[in-house]
């Protein structure tokens, strides 16, 4: 342990004291090595833990350096009057324990660590946690149980179910991202080498290879069976076009019965650097904790509950809910064009009108059509005529597809929406995509734009026979302007979703080659349900920091 190391980040910081691989011990005797950054003078101040089997050593380190530097911007915070107490969960870096994933262990670890950082001579008392990804996602968990002296949470980015959001998206095993992450996970937890008191950790990629199904080994380890029990004040920040974490924070935050508020910021192609280098966003974050854990009146829970972003006009809006009340759900039918009847790849209509009479069904091949796919281009496209007027699409939303595919085997329906310029530019806003096993509903958890699929059991659809399917796609919050036109790209593949040379039907599906068709219909009216959101009066300006936060910004 050092102490009283000085950590100097610029020359117009003050200095901010470090004590390094404290060792805290938990209720099983198990130590976990924390670092404690603390303001100069030295005195009692408030603390604001995070915790992630990274190596906390990085958190020191430019934030380019790795993706694992999520724990907060210490260097804004601390010179402003708060610590920050930085763990390595059970088993990773110089703790003590086993690593296992999320489980009961590391869960109740983060319980005894608020208490313990409460009974400290540099803390007053008051606690609060704060972090990214794994950072936010733990945030949950430890605040389910609640820990006296923990006071509220600011998880930014964090998904609520590790099946739906992280492992088997659409019932689809993540193979390209749980072993990159995972390996990179699994060294950060063996780094440093032997540690007395520390075991292997758990091959927890294998645990979730093994179990393809959601069930127990899920529920214990997510948010979303225990966000209701959260009583502690909650800042959720969700990132818009996120990989996985926006759809299970967003989908959990009407559940929160605590004081909550919610911002929706823009993408972020970095958004752990985003996290910690954007001054107007950490500004918004010491709003918060200067409320809560110092009893300052920022203003903050004066305004509305809903701040969100949106990607096609730059704008902040408040609202005082999410989803919003005032939404109008409106169904775009996937429809042949006339125009084209016989264009390659089939390029179809996307309208406000049903289908009144038989359209023929497109139809693709798989794995034919991967080819396409990995040139760019479409397998099938449906896009509405160019619009006569802005159109804004807040909050959830879903596909429904009738199709079949002549395999005995299994299916894959990726569904993906765009929007398209007056100049033929192209921007992806949202996807999502459901194995054709898992198309079971559960029609009363579902809501509208997020059916919910159980998961539970996979029933392999016959050949050939037409079904329908459910698909929930990201959240977006976007306005398609006027001369913009709305496409869905439906696919039966998606070589991003998997790592670099595989694609989702040589790994995931394994079908025999197959051609699926897709039917609009009378009987068959394919369709995309989106959020439509009139305009309503402007319930108050956003004002700055809030105002400040554009697109991809991360700079101060």
């Amino acid at each position: 342990m050092t102490e009283g190391y000085p950590v100097v980040r610029s020359p117009r910081q003050r200095a901010v004291h470090l004590d390094e691989n404290v060792y805290v011990p938990m209720r099983d005797g198990v130590k976990i090595a924390v670092d404690i950054y603390r303001p100069v003078p030295h005195g009692r101040y408030p603390a604001i833990l995070s915790m992630s089997p990274y190596l906390k050593e990085l958190q020191q380190r430019p934030p380019k350096l790795s993706h694992s530097i999520e724990a907060g911007a210490t260097a804004f915070f601390v010179p402003k009057g708060y610590v920050h107490v930085i763990a390595q969960v059970r088993g990773s870096g110089f703790s003590q324990g086993r690593y296992n994933f999320f489980d009961r262990k590391e869960q109740r670890d983060g319980y005894d660590l608020v208490e313990w950082v409460s009974r400290q001579p540099w803390c007053d008392g008051k606690v609060g946690m704060l972090g990214d990804s794994y950072f936010a996602m733990i945030q949950y968990l430890v605040a389910a149980q609640k820990p006296p002296h923990l006071r509220c949470i600011v998880p930014f980015d964090g998904l609520t179910d590790l099946y739906r959001n992280m492992c088997y998206q659409g019932g689809l095993f993540r193979s390209g991202f749980l072993s990159n992450w995972g390996v990179d996970l699994l060294c950060q937890c063996l780094w440093p080498g032997p540690v007395a008191g520390k075991l292997p950790p758990a091959n927890f990629i294998a645990d979730v290879a093994s179990r393809p199904h959601d069930g127990p080994y899920y529920w214990t380890r997510s948010a979303s069976k225990k966000i209701d029990k959260i009583e502690v004040p909650m800042l959720n920040i969700s990132v818009q076009h996120g990989s996985q974490h926006a759809l299970g924070q967003l989908h959990s935050y009407p559940s929160i019965k605590a004081p909550k508020k919610l911002l929706v910021v823009p993408p972020a192609k970095e958004g752990h650097i985003f996290f910690l280098q954007s001054k107007p966003l950490n500004e918004q974050i010491l709003r918060w904790f200067d409320y809560w854990l110092k009893d300052i009146e920022t203003g903050i829970m004066e305004e509305p509950a809903v701040a969100i972003f949106d990607t096609g006009t730059g704008a902040w809006r408040y609202e005082n809910e999410y989803p919003l009340l005032r939404t109008k759900w409106t169904k775009f039918y996937l429809r042949s064009n006339p125009a084209k009847p016989s264009a390659q790849p089939p390029s179809g209509l996307l309208t406000l009108e049903a289908p009144k009479k038989d359209e023929a069904p497109d139809r693709f091949r798989v794995p034919d059509s991967t080819d396409q796919l990995l040139a760019g281009q479409p397998v099938l496209a449906y896009t509405t005529a160019p619009l006569r007027e802005d159109m804004r699409l807040w909050g959830p939303l879903s596909a429904v597809l009738y199709g079949s595919a002549t395999t005995n085997l299994d299916a894959l329906w990726v569904v993906k929406l765009y929007d398209i310029a007056p100049d033929g530019q192209v921007a992806l806003l949202s996807q999502g995509h459901l194995k054709a096993s898992h198309r079971e509903v559960d029609r009363h958890k579902s809501k509208p734009g997020q059916p919910f699929h159980p998961y539970r059991l996979a029933t392999l659809p016959e050949p050939s026979r037409v079904y329908e399917y459910q698909i929930e796609l990201r959240p977006l919050f976007h306005t398609f302007k006027a001369g913009h036109s709305i496409s869905v790209y439906v696919a039966g593949d998606d070589p991003s979703y998997h790592a670099a040379l595989r694609t989702t039907y040589t790994y995931e599906v394994l079908a025999v080659p197959s051609e699926s068709s897709l039917y609009h219909d009378p009987a068959h009216p394919s369709h995309l349900l989106v959020p439509v959101i009139p305009e309503a009066p402007v319930i108050s300006p956003v004002q700055p920091p809030l105002s400040k936060i554009k697109w991809g910004s991360s700079g101060p």
